[in-house]
């Protein structure tokens, strides 16, 4: 399938204001080499399991001190009743408490939210993407001065369009100011751009007939330079990773799991992505560990499935979880029973941390659902 082009934004524009002026066939298991940012893990955990990210400036407002420019994530996170929204700043070492999303009513029930993704434009806009209802709908915030679009329908005629069905799951990545939205249907995956330089919307491409993707149980999504990766659970239990090169106008799919093998005797429940640098990073959830294997496309290679939560500590069962990297880190937050936890591996440094109860440090509520997104 060749990249396609573009319609026109218009009819999303004039529901949200994107200006922002409303505030792989399995094989054996194989030998897993265990990634340079694992060794020397459990001498070096800073933060046990339970205990709170630290708030380290007194007197900060939290509100403000999370827009500010560096290490910074955005939390789009779904209640039984709200929609909501918290943000951590790793350089000012300080989290925000979760509120629902000001000024963006949605045209929706939240009870009819079945999925959430979340990604973040080089305009420093923060994309959060829901589906409800059988359509798909987004919000966007400006990190520049905090203020909230109105809610806007991706699946509307006059932006991407509908899909074929009713979307399973969703995904987005960003690349430059493009958005990509993938959502699976029926098994297979399809995906959207929009070009928020062009102000244009592609319509919706079928990725698993242009890569030739297996059917597929969950997506995961992620960027290095100028391809997008799709991450999907093969019926195999085995994940398959399809690869859009945007500078060549291509589709292809790489097959890790012959590779990389199963991570582990138990089946794949969650699936989540992350890009540094040229390297993708599919973290993935079996039985109630985490585990993650990596591609290097500059090498084209990979490195096997090794078992995070040797280095980060247990948690339990692992409802969700959300991959992000920012700089040569990378930051895995994940939902049990209903609370949020982080770990951050530090690839320069070698080094995990433990998990971090950040429900306890932002008083958050009980989460169904969370998607991370650096900012």
């Amino acid at each position: 399938m060749r990249l396609r082009q573009a319609f026109r934004l218009t009819a999303v524009l004039a529901t949200a204001t994107f200006g922002l002026s409303v505030p792989v066939v399995a094989g054996p298991v194989a030998t897993a080499a265990v990634p340079r940012v694992e060794q020397h893990v459990q001498e070096q955990a800073r933060t046990a399991v339970g205990g709170a990210p630290a708030q380290l400036r007194a007197g900060a407002d939290p509100r403000t001190a999370v827009l500010q420019p560096g290490e910074r994530v955005q939390v789009l996170g779904v209640s039984e009743s709200s929609l909501l929204n918290s943000g951590g700043h790793y350089g000012l070492g300080v989290w925000a408490r979760f509120s629902t999303l000001p000024g963006a009513v949605p045209p929706f029930a939240v009870s009819a939210v079945t999925s959430t993704a979340i990604g973040t434009t080089t305009d420093s806009v923060v994309h959060n993407v829901v589906t409800a209802g059988g359509r798909v709908f987004m919000v966007d915030r400006s990190m520049s001065d905090g203020r909230w679009s109105s809610w806007g329908e991706v699946t509307s005629a006059g932006a991407a369009g509908p899909l074929p069905g009713v979307p399973e799951e969703i995904a987005v990545t960003a690349m430059g100011r493009k958005l990509h939205v993938l959502a699976l249907v029926g098994g297979d995956v399809y995906q959207a751009t929009g070009d928020w330089s062009a102000g244009t919307w592609s319509g919706w491409g079928d990725v698993s007939a242009a890569a030739g993707l297996p059917v597929v149980t969950r997506i995961a999504a992620a960027a290095t330079g100028n391809s997008l990766h799709v991450a999907g659970l093969g019926l195999d239990d085995g994940v398959h990773v399809a690869d859009g090169d945007y500078d060549r106008g291509t589709w292809s799919v790489g097959e890790p799991a012959p590779v990389v093998g199963l991570p582990s005797a138990e089946p794949i429940g969650e699936l989540s992505a992350a890009a540094i640098g040229g390297t993708l990073h599919v973290v993935a959830v079996a039985g109630e560990r985490l585990y993650q294997a990596s591609r290097d496309y500059a090498a084209g290679s990979w490195v096997g499935w090794s078992d995070l939560t040797s280095a980060t500590g247990a948690l339990g069962p692992v409802d969700r979880v959300s991959a992000v990297a920012i700089g040569n880190k990378l930051h895995l937050y994940a939902l049990v029973r209903r609370w949020i936890y982080n770990a951050t591996g530090d690839y320069d440094r070698g080094a995990w941390t433990g998990w971090g109860n950040v429900t306890a440090a932002v008083d958050a509520p009980g989460l169904g659902d969370l998607a991370v997104a650096a900012a």
